[in-house]
């Protein structure tokens, strides 16, 4: 047995293991994050196709609407037809947007409620 080793003092021991411990999480960060960087890498050309796709798909409604626009204005006042569509559109959104808050509350409700099964879990270990 190494005598410096057994003249170590608990304080020592302990600074030791803290300072290993910080060392571990401090490469299992920087690990974590070069993982992230060149995850973020692979995916870039990916994410340029998919946002060209949303402004073609954008651009495709738009002259889908202009060319209903047209077709309406052969049957009735220009700015009844963009009325028309300016209430279609309204009501479309609307229902979208009642089905997706509909949908973020129940699932905060089943995070919340898996939140809270997590705390009395917490709680039971520790006691």
């Amino acid at each position: 047995m190494d005598v410096r080793r057994a003249e170590r003092s608990f304080t020592e021991v302990v600074a030791d293991i803290f300072n290993n411990v910080q060392d571990i999480l401090r490469s299992e960060l920087r690990l974590a994050q070069s993982e992230v960087r060149d995850d973020i890498v692979r995916a870039r050309p990916a994410a340029i196709l998919v946002a060209t796709a949303i402004a073609a798909a954008f651009l495709s409604a738009f002259f889908a609407l202009l060319a209903i626009s047209h077709a309406l204005r052969l049957v009735m006042p220009a700015w009844a037809a963009a009325l028309c569509i300016a209430v279609a559109l309204a009501l479309v959104s609307s229902i979208a947007l009642a089905s997706g808050l509909k949908r973020f509350r129940s699932l905060s409700r089943v995070t919340g409620r898996g939140l809270e099964e997590s705390v009395e879990w917490v709680k039971e270990q520790t006691r």
